[in-house]
């Protein structure tokens, strides 16, 4: 079983006691999953599945019609229909968030050498159609980094339309890597979260 504090992961945000996630019922902004092969990221060669995320197939004149009802905005329903922006996209945001994250620990002198020579080819990403379950903490998540297993989860697209955290977008690109951080924190012994000012650098065990 994983220790507590080496199950990392990402709040749907920051909840407290409201939880928007079951009161919208895990609404599937881009439509269910589907079975899909595994890929590589074309730089690094990191193993993801997009579960059909690459290319969403969502009756987009339904779905708009239901957002436009429930209040969500112009702009996050355009930044939800163009999700991923392309078939490589998902592939190209894994191979930056492991460059720009390894950038950032490489400025640490105590673990620049090492976070060099990290290696990425444990890792697996797999792109989850909403906020899921993580029955550890028994809480709803928007990412989650497994140490264990060296997988990353995170949803593709996820707005919440009401409540006090009204107006939250986040998207898998950004969450990629939040959680690819927590990769290299728990590889180099550098305290994943929480992060300070300063991270990576002045969380080093």
């Amino acid at each position: 079983m994983l220790k507590r504090h080496l199950l990392l992961l990402l709040l749907l945000p920051l909840l407290g006691s409201a939880n928007p996630a079951k009161a919208q019922g895990y609404f599937q902004f881009l439509g269910s999953p589907r079975a899909a092969s595994d890929q590589l990221s074309p730089r690094y060669g990191i193993r993801y599945n997009t579960q059909g995320y690459d290319q969403p197939e969502v009756n987009w004149e339904k779905k708009t019609a239901k957002l436009v009802k429930k209040g969500v905005p112009d702009y996050a329903i355009n930044e939800i229909k163009n999700f991923p922006g392309g078939p490589d996209s998902i592939g190209d945001w894994i191979d930056s968030a492991f460059a720009e994250v390894q950038a950032e620990f490489m400025k640490c002198p105590a673990v620049a050498d090492r976070a060099a020579r990290l290696s990425p080819a444990k890792l697996y990403v797999v792109v989850m159609p909403s906020a899921f379950f993580e029955p550890y903490f028994k809480v709803d998540v928007a990412g989650v980094y497994y140490p264990s297993t060296h997988e990353i989860r995170v949803l593709n697209i996820y707005y919440i339309w009401k409540g006090p955290n009204a107006g939250w977008l986040r998207h898998a690109r950004d969450l990629i890597k939040w959680e690819m951080g927590n990769f290299f924190g728990v590889e180099l012994g550098v305290q994943p979260e929480p992060r300070p000012e300063g991270w990576p650098c002045n969380s080093v065990k």
